[in-house]
């Protein structure tokens, strides 16, 4: 990661962004990855209290932002009152992109509470409150329009079951795929590139935008494919076309929401391989971590698969909350008892 840090400053010098973004975001990741850290310690009964919070604030998290949703954006707009010169529909606007990243947020740490429920509280609470934590989530989530979280979801699941039955090929897997997504990002831009316009005509607008983005994005990628384009100089290309409704919009809007795609565009291969690498390099301390657990296994590979599946469709490369939720929910994983433990508990405790 210290390489990759590196290369991305280094690459600000001949694009049109700050280098010390690079800087900065090596700080945020280290430090969302060591706060929880310093939270915990070897006694079992502080990390048990610690489990309990974190158990009843992801209840109540995705509770209020269903009823803040179903509400239109109610619970928001009571403690923030919209002032005299703000607009309701921009408000409402910001709520909802704000609701989506934290719908998907807790979409990426639900391998993390399911191992927690399962492990954490007493038998035959597991199922029923894994089942009203999902169904709240899928109703904010339905409620904001967003279909990502579902697909994350669902395509988290079988990775999940294959942690929890080999933890060992669970992490190799997730991290394979998770490297993969980045190295050979290119490939989406060329399907992108393929698709009929007939095709993108049944598509929701959402995704016509962005197979258009990703297309655009390659054409940026060949421009400069070894040493990219300099970073964070997503933000700077002002090329758009025209939407089926007749409005003009930018074919990259903020970043191409796929995270493979921009570092190939704005760090170039050389970028590529070093983030492929600094994914590679998790395997060792992950694996010191689950052993041979299976919910840290299920829970690790779980994680791993969902940061993957939204790192390629949604966020941003260089966002600083996303890198600190992919730290902040590696770093929780030893909140999970091991079955060594459990089983000197009799139980969960």
């Amino acid at each position: 990661f210290l390489f990759l840090f590196g290369w991305l400053s280094l690459s600000a010098t001949w694009g049109l962004s700050d280098r010390g973004t690079g800087y900065r975001l090596a700080v945020q990741v280290a430090l969302m990855a060591a706060v929880p850290a310093l939270l915990l310690t070897r006694t079992d009964w502080q990390r048990t209290l610690l489990s309990q919070i974190l158990m009843a604030t992801a209840l109540a998290g995705v509770a209020i932002m269903a009823l803040d949703m179903a509400s239109g954006y109610g619970i928001n707009l009571f403690f923030d009152p919209i002032g005299a010169e703000e607009s309701l529909n921009e408000r409402q606007g910001d709520a909802e992109m704000n609701m989506g990243r934290g719908h998907v947020i807790y979409a990426v740490m639900t391998p993390l509470f399911l191992a927690l429920f399962a492990t954490r509280l007493p038998r035959g609470w597991t199922m029923p409150t894994a089942i009203i934590f999902i169904a709240l989530l899928i109703i904010g989530t339905l409620l904001n329009r967003l279909s990502i979280v579902p697909v994350i979801l669902i395509l988290a699941a079988p990775f999940v079951y294959i942690g929890y039955t080999s933890p060992l090929w669970g992490l190799r897997l997730s991290l394979g795929g998770f490297a993969a997504s980045v190295l050979l990002a290119p490939l989406v831009g060329i399907i992108a590139r393929s698709a009929s316009d007939g095709f993108m005509a049944r598509l929701p607008m959402s995704w016509d935008h962005r197979l258009r983005m990703w297309d655009y994005t390659l054409s940026r990628i060949l421009e400069a494919p070894i040493i990219g384009q300099g970073l964070d100089s997503s933000r700077t290309f002002q090329e758009g076309f025209t939407t089926r409704i007749g409005v003009d919009v930018p074919f990259v809007s903020l970043h191409p929401h796929n995270i493979g795609l921009q570092t190939w565009m704005e760090a170039g291969l050389i970028g590529a391989v070093l983030f492929t690498l600094a994914i590679i390099s998790l395997f060792g301390p992950l694996r010191r971590l689950v052993g041979d657990d299976a919910w840290r296994g299920a829970a690790v590979t779980g994680v791993l698969i969902s940061v993957a599946v939204a790192s390629a469709v949604t966020v941003g490369a260089w966002q600083y909350w996303w890198w600190g939720v992919i730290g902040l929910a590696l770093s929780l994983i030893i909140l999970i008892p091991t079955e060594l433990t459990l089983s000197s508990t009799d139980g969960p405790t």
